[in-house]
């Protein structure tokens, strides 16, 4: 059971109150299958319309000045996916290690540090 809900808690709970947190796994199962049978398919059309959002950028790199760029940038960020904007601090900092200039790093939150350990 602990495997399925993916929490030592559950477990514990099941040990505990096997009725009730059967009824919970399975609505934890049934609105997580809700969820995957709904939600990729915008997750993937919202996604792949920054891969060409982007790709469009990068097309324009050399002919457009840094502030022109910079404004393009911010207006393409304001639509970009909820799951983008978590890892954007991380990617800096990835970046920034890999370029050997570590006092430009940013703070991360812990689920930033997590992100960036599991990357």
């Amino acid at each position: 059971m602990s495997l399925l809900a993916g929490s030592s808690a559950v477990a514990t709970l099941a040990a505990q109150l096997p009725v009730q947190s059967a009824w919970l796994l399975a609505t934890f199962a049934v609105f997580g299958c809700i969820n995957l049978a709904l939600r990729p398919a915008e997750r993937i059309a919202s996604n792949e319309a920054d891969v060409r959002k982007y790709g469009a950028l990068i097309a324009k790199l050399n002919t457009l000045d840094a502030p022109a760029l910079q404004q393009l940038l911010d207006e393409a960020r304001l639509s970009d996916t909820a799951e983008v904007e978590p890892l954007r601090a991380v990617a800096y900092n990835d970046v920034v290690q890999e370029i050997d200039e570590p006092d430009a790093a940013i703070p991360l939150s812990p689920m930033q540090k997590l992100i960036g350990a599991l990357a």
